[in-house]
């Protein structure tokens, strides 16, 4: 009979130190900050984010906040955003190694352009001479009481859609050339960046660093 009860109690021991081991406690934070340690937590708290932990304190499971659909698109936006950065910085140090390389590239290709608007000014100036010359022509015609050739008339309008189309054509050039100089000013705003990132100094351009200097 004294077996039987010590088996008992000795079960029963062993069952209440398990629970007691088992005991796991919530640990969370209300709005003003302030840490609680309870066994359960309130409902509207469980968005928040909590800590299971056992009666010592030691950790056992972290629960991360919830977050909105709102804050998962703008965090996968940002991560979207953070690889394109990342890619384009990449890009960029492949072509430039400084703020100084980055105005000669856009020196060379804004002059690139500006020779083509001349290219295109200059066949302007060269077919409005040809419209001139075919309009005084015409107009010697007609003050000679003579009929205009239509041949004159159809190469005058030929001349003058060629003209608008040169004009055209400079316009589109001049909406690339303040793009690319957009691009160009974007990309050397970044490589200031990049270079204090790379070697920890500010950028300072030479013009700047000569006045400072002679001062």
């Amino acid at each position: 009979m004294k077996r039987i009860i010590s088996a008992t109690i000795l079960v029963s021991f062993i069952g209440l130190a398990t629970s007691v081991s088992a005991a796991q406690f919530y640990r969370w934070k209300d709005e003003q900050g302030n840490l609680f340690v309870q066994s359960y937590i309130p409902p509207e708290y469980v968005a928040n984010g909590y800590e299971i932990v056992d009666e010592a304190g030691n950790l056992i499971k972290s629960v991360a906040p919830q977050i909105s659909e709102a804050e998962k698109q703008a965090k996968e936006l940002s991560r979207i955003n953070g690889e394109m950065q990342r890619a384009r910085d990449e890009e960029l140090l492949k072509f430039y190694r400084s703020p100084s390389d980055v105005d000669r590239a856009m020196s060379t290709w804004l002059s690139r352009m500006d020779m083509e608007i001349r290219v295109k000014q200059n066949r302007i100036r060269i077919k409005e001479n040809e419209f001139a010359k075919l309009q005084e022509q015409a107009a010697n015609l007609e003050r000679s009481g003579q009929t205009v050739d239509p041949e004159i008339e159809e190469k005058m309008k030929s001349i003058r859609l060629e003209i608008e189309q040169f004009k055209l054509e400079i316009r589109e050039v001049q909406l690339r050339q303040d793009e690319s100089r957009g691009q160009f000013e974007l990309d050397r705003e970044r490589m200031v960046e990049l270079w204090k990132i790379i070697t920890g100094e500010e950028w300072v351009d030479k013009e700047e660093s000569t006045d400072s200097s002679a001062e």
